[in-house]
Order: C-alpha cells, then structure tokens, then sequence
C-alpha cells in the first residue's frame, strides 16, 4: 500500500492521522518545528496560548508560521486549533452525558461556557446539550457523518477519507476465541485506555453486527481479555471468516472514518457479511501521551 506514494508493508498499519501524514513530507529541519508547534497546541489550551505565541516559542515568526502552516496544512493555524478544541470538547461531551460544560470548556481552552456554546452553534449548528444526547440517542452512522465537519480538510475531502483509502484489508480465518469478560460502566475506549492504560493492549472488544444500527444507548458491546488463563473465559467468539483492516488513529473522527470504510469496503467487494456474528476490534498497541495513538485491528464476520 501507499501513503502520498511511499511503499509500505503490509505489515504496517493504515496511518489516519493527517498530522503525521503531513509532516512526514516535510524536511527535517521544519518537520521538527512544527512537531514542536502541534505539541504545544495539544497540550496548551487550559493555558489559553494563542497561535502567535506558540509561534514564538518555538523560534518561528508568526508571519512565517502563519504562512507555512496554511500551505502545509490546508487552514490556517487558529482554524486548526478551533477545530481541534471543538474536536476534544464534542467527545468530552459524548462521552460523559454528566460531564459540566464549563469543565469542558477549560479543558479545551475556551473562556466560559458561553464561549464554547457559541462556538459549536457556529460551526456545528448544535448545543452543547444537544451532543451530550447524541452520545446515548445517535446511531454510529449520524455520528460518523456529525464528526465528519470537526475532519481535516483536504483537496476534494477530508485528508482522514483520503488517508483511508489507502487501507491494507485482508480475509483471515480465525479459530473460537475465548476471553475473560472486564465489567465496565462505561465501554468506550477513552474510559478503557483512562483505566487500563498499557494493559488495553491485552483487550478487545465484541459488538454483535446487528447492533450497528441502532442508536449507541441499544449497542451492547462486550469488552474481554484474551490473554487471561484459558479457565478464567467466559465469553467466546465463534470460528470463521473476517475482513479485517490494521489502523493507526488519535481521535474519534479517524477511528468512525476507518470503521466506515472498512464497511464500504466489505460491500464493494460484495462480501457478504454475517449478521449473526461479532464485530471484533483488538487493540494492537498503544501509546500514553497526550499526542499519542491507538493501532486497532478491525474485524467485520463474513460468511464463508
């Protein structure tokens, strides 16, 4: 497969994170000061820097940042970091129906929650009230869609889409699994990584396939570990058929947009997928830091 015409393994996961895409085409020198730049937009919002002033800090005048990083980026540094706090207040809020707004808007660097209102029903149309239903009341397709406007832009789409394209897909047969079942309120993988940390890559999770549909109040899926003692399972996935794709992704837009395509992918090549089976996600490996990534295996039953 390819990433902007670089050979890569098949080994290798699809990368769907468009900082990482982009900044590996650039020389060395500029790599690294953007690196430094994006570093401290993640990590600076409670501090409320502004664009200007990270430009600053990392040795680049906010005349040439400013240009630069609208060439390479395709927006312009504050439409980037608006975007990537309206991106963490929306799954602060989705996530966690309890969760106080003014908390979320000082995590995500905004000055009030008035602010932070304003600013979704400006660039999503919604309330801050409205996405906390949408976490218990839409269907993952509406979500995927509703995130989709919080993507990267890209040339014709978003650069997470064209990213996906270059997805590796391969049928494997897999044997009966059996897992040791991890009880947990809340089964949405930021709360898991939160709790388990290195130890996620230890668990997957089951979703049975005719579930999908439904809003995520009715989606029941059952989070395992497979590398318990084989007397400790009490939850099996049967044999068969999978489509499965590996993917490297930071944040929720890319990881409904790789699941989306995998999807599409299955029906382009008139795969016929078992509705009676379990979609299975397995966490390959992980990386805790604010800025670090999720490598998922994804895994769609097809009937063989």
């Amino acid at each position: 497969m390819t990433y902007f015409g670089k050979e890569t393994s098949i080994n290798i996961p699809a990368l769907l994170v468009p900082e990482m895409a982009l900044l590996n085409r650039l020389p060395k020198h500029r790599r690294k000061r953007f690196e430094q730049a994006l570093h401290l937009m993640y990590e600076s919002f409670e501090e409320h820097m502004s664009w200007e002033q990270i430009a600053t800090h990392c040795s680049i005048s906010p005349y040439h940042f400013h240009r630069q990083f609208t060439e390479f980026f395709n927006e312009t540094p504050g439409q980037y970091m608006n975007r990537l706090r309206l991106q963490i207040a929306v799954n602060l809020l989705m996530s966690d129906t309890s969760i106080n707004i003014t908390n979320v808007a000082q995590k995500c660097g905004f000055s009030s929650s008035q602010a932070l209102g304003k600013a979704l029903k400006r660039e999503l149309g919604v309330t801050a009230k409205h996405i906390q239903g949408m976490g218990k009341n839409s269907t993952p397709k509406e979500t995927t869609t509703f995130l989709n406007q919080l993507a990267h832009p890209g040339r014709n789409t978003s650069l997470e889409q064209e990213l996906a394209q270059f997805m590796t897909t391969e049928l494997i047969w897999y044997p009966p699994r059996g897992v040791k079942k991890v009880w947990l309120s809340n089964t949405d993988w930021d709360a898991i990584f939160a709790t388990y940390g290195a130890r996620s890559t230890r668990l997957l999770g089951a979703t049975p396939i005719d579930q999908l549909e439904n809003s995520w109040s009715e989606i029941h899926t059952t989070i395992g570990d497979w590398q318990s003692d084989v007397q400790e399972y009490d939850f099996f996935i049967p044999e068969g058929l999978y489509f499965c794709s590996d993917v490297y992704i930071t944040g929720d837009v890319g990881y409904l947009t790789a699941l989306e395509h995998l999807f599409n992918l299955a029906e382009k090549k008139k795969l016929k997928i078992n509705a009676h089976a379990f979609f299975v996600e397995m966490v390959r490996s992980i990386e805790l830091s604010q800025t670090g990534g999720v490598t998922f295996s994804f895994q769609i039953p097809i009937v063989s």
